[in-house]
C-alpha cells in the first residue's frame, strides 16, 4: 500500500464504528500538547495477508490556527509485542514507539506549538498513519484488525479500534490496491 491510504489516518476516526468510545472518550481529554511522547505506545493486530511496511509507521503532532498549520511527522520505531496481548488465530501484532531522538524532537514541537497556541486560538492534533503491504493473495475481504494504545507508562492498552473490519476502514478500492510486501515482513 502506498503510505498516502494509511490503514489509520488519526487517532479521533469517531465516525468509525470499530472505533471503542470508552477509549475514544479518553483521547478526547488528551492534551496532544502535554501528552508524554516516551509513553505513548501502540500495537496494531493485523489479519493473515497483511503486513506494516518498513519505516511506515508514523506520529504526527499538528496544531491549526485558522488557515495556519504547524507540525511534525515523527517515524515509529518497532518493538517487541508486549505481553498480555491476545491474538485472533493466524492474526500478528506489530508493537510501535517513538525512538529517544523522537521523543526529545516531539516535546521541542510540542513546547513550539504551545508557544504558538498562545499567540492566538489554536487547535492541536495528533494522528497515526500507517503503511501496510500484502503477504501472499493479501487480506481476505472480510479481514479484520484491531489497534491498541497506551498512553501512560505501565498503563494497560486500551482498544483504540477493536475487531474492525479493514473494507470498512480502508473501504473496499483501497483495500484492494494494497501492494505486496517487498522484502520480509
Amino acid at each position: 500500500m502506498r503510505p498516502t491510504p494509511a490503514l489509520l489516518t488519526s487517532l479521533a476516526l469517531a465516525a468509525c464504528s470499530a472505533i471503542m468510545p470508552s477509549t475514544a472518550a479518553r483521547l478526547a481529554t488528551l492534551d496532544p500538547l502535554t501528552a508524554d511522547p516516551a509513553a505513548i505506545e501502540l500495537v496494531v493486530i493485523l489479519p493473515p495477508g497483511l503486513a506494516i511496511s518498513p519505516g511506515k509507521a508514523e506520529l504526527k503532532l499538528g496544531a491549526s490556527r485558522g488557515a495556519e498549520q504547524m507540525g511534525e511527522t515523527f517515524r515509529l520505531e518497532d518493538r517487541p509485542v508486549a505481553s498480555g496481548i491476545d491474538l485472533p488465530k493466524d492474526a500478528t501484532a506489530r508493537h510501535f514507539a517513538l525512538g529517544e531522538p523522537d521523543v526529545a524532537r516531539m516535546r521541542e514541537v510540542q513546547a513550539e506549538i504551545a508557544a504558538w497556541k498562545q499567540e492566538g486560538n489554536a487547535r492541536g492534533s495528533l494522528g497515526l498513519g500507517i503503511g501496510g503491504c500484502a503477504i501472499g493473495a493479501g487480506p481476505a475481504p472480510d479481514a479484520r484488525g484491531s489497534v491498541l494504545i497506551r498512553m501512560a507508562k505501565d498503563a494497560p492498552f486500551l482498544p483504540l479500534i477493536a475487531d474492525g473490519r479493514l473494507s470498512d476502514l480502508l473501504g473496499p478500492e483501497t483495500l484492494a490496491a494494497i501492494k505486496p510486501c517487498q522484502g520480509a515482513e
